[in-house]
């Protein structure tokens, strides 16, 4: 599944290959992808673009709704600091 929160960060809770094609169907470039290691996502800047998600299947979800998804996705061994 793909999310969206309001703030406009993408992700999928299924795979980084299914985030991608997501993404190409959106017309992002795989440049724009912010491979973070704990939160990997696309930012949607506009609001044409994060309607456009929604309307071809994206959940829009809360931020923090996107955070505990990520929590679970992608667990943090040990403190960063």
């Amino acid at each position: 599944m793909i999310y969206l929160d309001e703030k406009g960060h993408l992700i999928s809770d299924e795979s980084l290959d299914e985030l991608h094609l997501f993404a190409h169907n959106l017309g992002l470039k795989r440049e724009w992808f912010q491979d973070h290691p704990y939160h990997p996502h696309y930012d949607l800047t506009t609001k044409r673009m994060r309607e456009k998600a929604q309307k071809i299947g994206a959940q829009l979800v809360t931020s923090r709704e996107i955070v505990l998804l990520l929590k679970t996705l992608y667990p943090i061994d040990k403190p960063l600091f």
